[in-house]
C-alpha cells in the first residue's frame, strides 16, 4: 500500500480535516445538486449524520457513487457542452481525493501545461505564445481535439494514473467514479470512456492523460503550450507544419486513442491562430477583457 510519512493515501483522504477542507470547498462552489436533490446548504448535516458510514465505505473502497446528472450548457458557437453534475456527497469524496493526490501528480506534469494547475493561468500561456513569435516561431499547428472529455480511454487513463499514485483504494474510488454512469432525464447511460465535465477530479485526471502528448512533445523537441484540451505547437515553416500535423495526428489517433477534428484544425500562423480566444499581436489591447472567464476558471484551481 503507497504510503506517505508513514500514513497510506486513503487514510489521508479519510482524514477530518482533509473531509471538512473538501465539504467548505465544494459548499463555497455552491452548485446545482445531483440526482439525490440532496444541496450544499444541508451538506453539513447529512455528513454528520452518516459520517461513520462514509468512513468506513471509503476506507475499504466500498462505496459507491451515484450517476452524474447530464446538463447542457450553450457554447458562443450554438453548439451545446455537456456537463455531468455529481451528488454533493460525491463532490465532497472527489474533492478530498484531489487534495491528496494532486500535490503528488501535479509537479511531475509538463511545464508547458497550464491549464487547471494552481499558480499556473493563461496569461502565462499567453506570455509563453509571444516568447515563441519573438523566437522566430512563425508558423502555427493548431491541432483541436474532438469532444476530448467524453472520449478519454479509461483503461488508458487508469494506466497513466497508476504511474503517478498505486494506493489499490484509491484507484479503485477513482475506477467508481469513472463508472458511475450518466442519468439523461430518465435514461441511464453507462461510461465507458470519458471524464464528465463538472466533477472536481475531472480537470486532473484530463491532465494526467494528456501528459503522455506533452512527453511525447517533449521527447520529439517540439516548442508547445497546452491549456486543458487544447494545444498549439509552433514550428518555423509551413512544410515542418504539414509534416508535424501528420505525425502528432497518427500518434494522438493511434497511441492516445482520442480524434482530431479535421475541419477545426489547420496551420496557420501566430496573428491568425486563435488560442485561449486571443489572437497574439492584439492581445496587449482590447483582448485582455476576453480573457476575463478564463482568469476566473483559474481562480477557481487556485
Amino acid at each position: 500500500m503507497e504510503k506517505q510519512d508513514g500514513i497510506t493515501l486513503i487514510e489521508k483522504v479519510i482524514d477530518k480535516d482533509n473531509l471538512e477542507r473538501a465539504m467548505i470547498k465544494v459548499r463555497k462552489n455552491k452548485g446545482a445538486p445531483g440526482l439525490d436533490g440532496l444541496t450544499v446548504y444541508q451538506l453539513e448535516g447529512h455528513m454528520k449524520r452518516y459520517y461513520p458510514h462514509l468512513i468506513r465505505k471509503l476506507k475499504d473502497g466500498s462505496y459507491q457513487p451515484q450517476p452524474v446528472r447530464r446538463v447542457s450548457i450553450p457554447k458562443s458557437d450554438g453548439t451545446k457542452r455537456l456537463l455531468g453534475i455529481p451528488s454533493v456527497l460525491d463532490r465532497v469524496v472527489q474533492q478530498a481525493i484531489l487534495q491528496v493526490i494532486d500535490p503528488i501528480i501535479d509537479p511531475q506534469l509538463s511545464d508547458n501545461s497550464y491549464g487547471f494547475r494552481k499558480g499556473r493561468n493563461a496569461h502565462q500561456a499567453i506570455q509563453k505564445a509571444e516568447q515563441y513569435y519573438k523566437e522566430g516561431y512563425r508558423v502555427v499547428v493548431d491541432c483541436d481535439l474532438k469532444s476530448y472529455f467524453d472520449t478519454i480511454h479509461h483503461q488508458k487513463l487508469r494506466a497513466n494514473l497508476e504511474w503517478f499514485i498505486q494506493d489499490k483504494i484509491v484507484l479503485k474510488l477513482i475506477w467508481k467514479f469513472l463508472k458511475s454512469g450518466i442519468l439523461d432525464k430518465d435514461s441511464y447511460i453507462e461510461t465507458d470512456t470519458g471524464a464528465p465535465q463538472g466533477g472536481p477530479l475531472s480537470p486532473l485526471l484530463a491532465n494526467v492523460y494528456l501528459n503522455q502528448l506533452d512527453r511525447e512533445l517533449e521527447r520529439r523537441g517540439h516548442a508547445f503550450i497546452r491549456y486543458a484540451d487544447d494545444f498549439v505547437i509552433y514550428v518555423k515553416s509551413k512544410r515542418a507544419g504539414e509534416r508535424v500535423m501528420e505525425s502528432v495526428t497518427q500518434f494522438i489517433e493511434k497511441d492516445l486513442r482520442l480524434t482530431v477534428n479535421q475541419k477545426k484544425s489547420s496551420i496557420t500562423t501566430p496573428t491568425k491562430a486563435k488560442f485561449l480566444g486571443f489572437h497574439i499581436m492584439n492581445h496587449m489591447g482590447k483582448l485582455d477583457a476576453d480573457l476575463v472567464s478564463r482568469q476566473n476558471n483559474d481562480s477557481e484551481i487556485n
